[in-house]
């Protein structure tokens, strides 16, 4: 291979690497922990090689005050808030967990191994619409990441992570006061299981650096 037509192969190999480096972020965008955000649900299911998912039909949480409960469980994820006002909503013909007028955000306790989550959010008030929400992700060696988004009142969010490690628990904030207790979040259809996250668009950054070292390489021989 002559020197003209080996810089022209490279240079064509950086610019598909670099493309690469471009569009993986835009669906998949690498957290900090190794990990990985989804922002459609298409693109997280994709990713997934085991899964279950809650929607919330049929459960019923033990409630005899009326008011809320503290935790509701279902097929084994566990979703809290101290403040006691969880409701499973049955207004509607789609039931959907529903923190009403808490102090608290929802906390989410996964079983172990399951490095997947994913579920349409939602949350705010019209004292506080849009919503600027907060999940945070704690993972099993101790490290904690966290996303946040903005949603509308009235309208749902899908986010879905995927870490190189299990979750161990999630906090869902939307923002709302503690004091009144303004805390709304609502969430519905509950993915979780395991899943391989996407490569690094770091990786195709740094394989786009080694192209342009290569070019330069030949430059100066020439």
């Amino acid at each position: 291979m002559t020197k003209g037509a080996g810089l022209l192969w490279i240079q064509r190999l950086q610019g598909v690497i670099l493309l690469l480096a471009i569009w993986m972020p835009a669906d998949p965008v690498c957290c900090q922990a190794q990990g990985t955000i989804y922002t459609s649900r298409s693109g997280f299911d994709a990713a997934l090689t085991s899964s279950t998912t809650i929607t919330f039909d049929g459960v019923i949480p033990f409630d005899p005050s009326g008011i809320g409960v503290s935790s509701v469980t279902a097929s084994g994820v566990t979703f809290t808030s101290p403040g006691a006002r969880l409701f499973v909503s049955s207004a509607s013909a789609n039931p959907v967990l529903y923190n009403f007028d808490s102090s608290f955000p929802v906390g989410i306790v996964l079983p172990d191994g399951m490095n997947a989550f994913g579920a349409d959010f939602s949350g705010g008030i019209v004292q506080n619409n849009p919503f600027n929400a907060t999940i945070t992700i704690n993972l099993a060696d101790g490290q904690t990441d966290k996303y946040q988004f903005t949603g509308q009142l009235g309208s749902w969010t899908f986010v879905g992570f995927a870490f190189s490690q299990p979750i161990t628990s999630l906090i869902y904030d939307d923002g709302g006061p503690a004091l009144p207790g303004a805390h709304e979040e609502m969430l519905d259809n509950v993915s979780f299981g395991t899943a391989i996250p996407e490569p690094h668009t770091s990786l195709f950054a740094f394989l786009g650096l080694v192209g342009s070292f290569g070019v330069l390489r030949l430059r100066k021989k020439k």
